[in-house]
């Protein structure tokens, strides 16, 4: 299994005690060694607690800060991710997933603990970033806000600097992974589609950080899913933790030396963790080290690190990360930082393959550019971007992507710009209309209530007969979407799945 952390529509209104009697916690009797049995079940059988990242490619964390008071929700800082909050809400007749904020992208409801590889990985704008585990999309997401950096100004949200390579092996994995991300519009994520082990040969040393969240038993996610302890006999344990060594090394060969590498799963066995690290350790030598991860909230994880890699190594003491479901009240997890110092093997020399998106000629972009820029005020395309075009899809991306290179052709590229009508014109894409909408001077609506009600209905609306053409919808500040507007009646253009989602 590997956890699924992320999903569309979100609704904790289902969330229920659940008693330690009613899941079958016999494979944990095998930690009572190294922690609390009783705390561990007890805690194991209650729900977790709701938690979500901001999105600030979108959104800054104090303009949602702001929001979310005044929607009434409770929020709690995430110890280890400046945008990652616990949330309580007296009011839970509507799911999150439900929520405005979340249907544009603003938030992403994830759980604490898979805010944490991302967060350790130590992401700076310009950096070369491979997630090799990618779907469903919540680091590879968090990752590409750090790409842009962090406490930007609002006007700047979404300029991000650097290439993440998103991959995945599953076909229905990867459309879940890159619906998210334009959902949360990542302008310089490219999607692939390989298993892991491949980056060790055809990608050496070609990324600043690594990211392995490897696919495991996921012990750690019974709170989520009774059925997860289904899944960890041992003979599931020592093959997954066959495969998690292979992705780990290939992790390794494919970051640059003085790279970082992040290692991380969902479960609580020492095969599928520590297990995992010490034999790389014992693999690459003094090649690759442990790194110690910052703040005071680490101190307890690594101690209980220690304590279990001392069972499988007496003199193994270094700091990694094991989240007892119980030490922080979040899901069961492991986390490890790794830093490369020298070669595990030599990079060999690759031919970069074509995308499969064709870049747009020039003439093409200025003329999309001077058409919004008529429509709206703004040309949308910023410095160090560029389109592509597939079918009658333009697609943005950046030019530090262009410049990356890869031995292979893409699965998806960059984010939805426009479509190109039969006319000749372009009209801009949900996904570009709700990242840089916003920051239109004309071209817009500001929905009253019965106008939003009905459009987030899926129905047209009446607007000002003087209003006509393609209009950026705008509501709470943010915009949504777009419309049509003709001889008073708004057209509504907002994407189906939006929609029912409403």
């Amino acid at each position: 299994m590997h956890h699924g952390e992320a999903i569309l529509l979100y609704d904790d209104r289902m969330a229920r005690e659940r008693k330690p009697s009613a899941i079958d916690f016999s494979s944990f009797e095998r930690y009572a060694p190294w922690t609390d049995l009783h705390v561990l079940k007890d805690i194991s059988a209650k729900p977790l607690r709701k938690s979500l990242r901001v999105n600030t490619l979108k959104i800054s964390v104090d303009d949602f800060v702001a929001a979310a008071k005044g929607r009434g929700w409770e929020l709690a800082s995430v110890p280890w991710c400046p945008e990652g909050f616990f949330i309580d809400r007296e009011d839970r007749s509507k799911a999150l997933g439900r929520d405005l904020l979340h249907q544009v992208g603003c938030f992403y409801m994830q759980e604490a603990a898979s805010m944490l590889p991302p967060a350790l990985l130590g992401t700076k704008p310009g950096d070369a970033v491979l997630d090799m585990s990618a779907a469903p999309g919540s680091k590879t997401t968090q990752v590409a806000a750090a790409l842009q950096g962090m406490g930007v100004p609002s006007a700047s949200l979404g300029v991000t600097r650097g290439v993440i390579v998103a991959n995945d092996v599953q076909e229905n994995r990867l459309w879940t992974l890159k619906s998210n991300v334009h959902r949360l519009g990542a302008t310089n994520v490219v999607i692939t589609k390989k298993v892991g082990q491949w980056f060790a040969k055809h990608m050496t040393e070609r990324f600043d950080r690594v990211l392995c969240d490897a696919p495991c038993t996921a012990q750690g996610t019974v709170r989520k899913d009774s059925d997860a302890l289904r899944y960890c006999g041992l003979e599931n344990i020592e093959k997954m933790a066959r495969l998690q060594v292979q992705l780990l090394e290939a992790a390794i060969h494919a970051a640059k030396v003085g790279g970082t590498v992040v290692y991380s799963t969902c479960t609580l066995t020492p095969e599928e963790n520590e297990g995992v690290v010490l034999q790389i350790l014992k693999t690459f030598g003094d090649r690759v080290t442990v790194e110690k991860p910052e703040g005071e909230w680490a101190e307890k994880p690594i101690a209980d690190s220690i304590v279990v890699q001392k069972t499988i190594d007496p003199d193994a003491a270094h700091p990694m990360l094991r989240l007892w479901p119980q030490t922080l009240d979040t899901e069961g997890f492991f986390s490890v930082v790794l830093k490369k110092h020298a070669t595990t093997k030599e990079p060999e020399e690759m031919e970069w393959v074509k995308f499969q998106e064709e870049p747009l000629p020039s003439r093409r972009i200025r003329e999309a550019m001077e058409h919004f820029t008529e429509l709206y005020g703004t040309p949308v395309l910023r410095d160090g971007e560029t389109l592509f075009q597939l079918g009658e899809n333009v697609l943005l991306t950046t030019t530090d992507v262009v410049r990356f290179g890869l031995p292979l052709q893409d699965f998806s590229l960059g984010l939805p710009f426009a479509k190109l009508l039969k006319d000749g014109r372009v009209r801009i894409a949900h996904e570009m209309a709700t990242l840089r909408g916003h920051e239109a001077t004309k071209g817009t609506l500001t929905l009253n209530e019965t106008q939003l009600a009905d459009i987030l209905d899926g129905k047209d609306t009446i607007c000002d007969p003087s209003i006509r053409g393609d209009v950026l919808l705008l509501a709470e500040g943010r915009c949504i979407g777009r419309g049509l507007a003709k001889e008073g009646v708004l057209k509504n253009n907002l994407p189906r799945l939006m929609i029912q989602q409403s």
